[in-house]
């Protein structure tokens, strides 16, 4: 079984989303309890948010776009196989990308590299840190890598490299943002993070903090 991992990337500062998300006024309305995870910040004025698995990447990146006024992209990797992001403004689905399409129906593989759907660069470039070489990431979005010892025959063999490449296209923290709740629930930081840095949403505690408070409630 390869890796899965959802998140939430936000072109606004952490403060920003961390304290709309602590108050009543989440999406949809919601209560702060609602909205439990992590978030850290992924480049100046940009934000990745990891809920857990009961609220859905796609489901908290829409209404976010809307209460920020900012483009956000709700991302899954499913198996290392297939790469799947959407992008949203101002509460609405603009774009869609799917590098497999077809992944999920019950129909025999012909063994030929599917064509990605929402190849177009220009859909990503409002998430963006600085300026984004549009030729270079939509050969990622095509699934061509950079480097030809990430593919096989000319392709990405791993959904969640193809993502990280397409995330440093877009000036980015790829390594902050190729991954999800559940490695960081079992303590793992990305490369080159802090605990310090990770905020906690919605109660949720560090690993560390959680067999501390269970030893103290034993002695």
């Amino acid at each position: 079984m390869g890796t899965f991992y959802g998140n939430v990337l936000v072109a606004r500062p952490l403060d920003e989303v961390v304290t709309l998300l602590a108050g009543a006024g989440g999406p949809e309305g919601t209560a702060d309890s609602a909205v439990r995870g992590y978030a850290l910040p992924v480049g100046p004025g940009h934000t990745v948010i990891y809920p857990d698995p009961e609220t859905a990447a796609t489901a908290l990146a829409g209404p976010l776009s809307r209460l920020l006024g900012a483009p956000a992209l709700g991302t899954y990797v499913f198996d290392s196989d297939v790469l799947l992001m959407t992008v949203y403004t101002d509460g609405e689905p603009t774009h869609h990308y799917d590098s497999w399409p077809g992944y999920f129906d019950e129909t025999e593989e012909d063994g030929e590299f599917p064509v990605p759907v929402g190849a177009d660069p220009d859909a990503f470039v409002p998430l963006a840190f600085g300026p984004v070489d549009r030729s270079a990431l939509r050969s990622v979005l095509l699934g061509i890598p950079p480097d030809p010892g990430d593919g096989e025959d000319g392709r990405y063999v791993f959904a969640n490299t193809q993502h990280y490449d397409a995330m440093t296209s877009l000036g980015l923290n790829a390594c902050r943002l190729s991954t999800g709740y559940h490695y960081l629930s079992l303590g793992g930081l990305p490369h080159e993070t802090s605990a310090e840095e990770l905020v906690l949403l919605g109660g949720r505690m560090w690993p560390a903090e959680a067999e501390a408070e269970e030893t103290a409630g034993l002695g």
